[in-house]
């Protein structure tokens, strides 16, 4: 009966209210932690020769990451992989850090996330790179790939931005919302799994990757009225996306495919599927004798 009257006063004004109070709270308490960690971590990465940098944001899911970090390896992106580490597990921190110690990329374990919704967990832990690593590093591109999103072929993403505001996967506003930029141009943003800048065009901006629910865009959509609501489409960069079969023990599912080259797993943390360790197992077997070359180098198989 209490959970069924939380849930009620949940929906009410005054509730929503309360709970968006909370959640700017957590935000500027999030932001505002290991600032100087963050600074020092970005003058470290200065000092290499990259200039064009993607951050991945973990999330307790090792043998993802010991996927991505070989792809990154195996396919030229012309990009620095970073992985930031927003697990909520400390074995998957231990475990995380040290398969990118072996590959050799940088890793950077965030302070502790308070925010218990995926989204809007990943959501601050982008802002939150962007304004203590990204603003400090100044780098000529950034951005962001869903640490379940990996290359299976070469890719230029610098040259995908090219001289525009950014490249990404673009979402639209859930229909029921309105917002424009312009005539007959609705809302839209990149979604926080591919997005990438060119930084001298952002630099100013107060990026937040935060979801927007209020205006229906998920992950990411706080761009909008910061960023992209003031553009012109046609500065930004689109990619595009397709779907591929994957056979796994005769079982058939469609995964997405961006661009002809990025793999999505889509929901790697926690959708039901991949939260079995069998299933995650012949996955991984897919995806490494498929386009990794085969399982000898792989560190963490589920």
């Amino acid at each position: 009966m209490l959970k069924k009257a939380v849930e009620t006063f949940r929906r009410t004004t005054a509730g929503r209210s309360l709970l968006g109070l909370r959640h700017q709270i957590l935000y500027r308490q999030f932001l505002a932690s290991a600032v100087s960690k963050g600074r020092a971590f970005a003058s470290g990465l200065s000092g290499k020769p990259e200039r064009n940098y993607c951050f991945a944001i973990a999330f307790n899911t090792p043998w993802i990451i010991d996927v991505l970090t070989k792809a990154w390896q195996v396919f030229p992106t012309g990009t620095r992989l970073v992985v930031i580490d927003n697990s909520s597990k400390q074995d998957a921190r231990t475990s995380i850090e040290a398969i990118c110690a072996r590959r050799g990329v940088a890793y950077f374990g965030l302070p502790r996330n308070f925010e218990a919704n995926p989204s809007r967990s990943h959501g601050v832990s982008q802002t939150w790179v962007f304004h203590n690593i990204v603003k400090h590093l100044k780098p000529d591109m950034f951005g962001f790939i869903d640490h379940d999103c990996f290359p299976i072929g070469p890719i230029d993403i610098a040259g995908r931005v090219g001289s525009k505001i950014g490249y990404g996967m673009p979402l639209r506003a859930r229909s029921s919302y309105l917002y424009k930029a312009a005539e007959d141009e609705p809302g839209w943003y990149y979604w926080a799994g591919l997005c990438f800048y060119n930084f001298a065009a952002v630099e100013h901006a107060k990026l937040d990757f935060r979801n927007r629910l209020d205006i229906g865009m998920d992950t990411g959509g706080g761009n909008w009225p910061v960023l992209y609501s003031k553009h012109p489409v046609a500065e930004f960069e689109m990619a595009r996306k397709n779907r591929v079969a994957v056979s796994v023990e005769g079982t058939i599912a469609d995964y997405e495919l961006y661009d002809e080259v990025l793999f999505h797993v889509g929901g790697a943390s926690y959708r039901s599927g991949a939260k079995s360790p069998d299933y995650r197992r012949l996955l991984s077997d897919h995806i490494w004798n498929t386009y990794l070359g085969g399982t000898q180098d792989r560190l963490v198989s589920r």
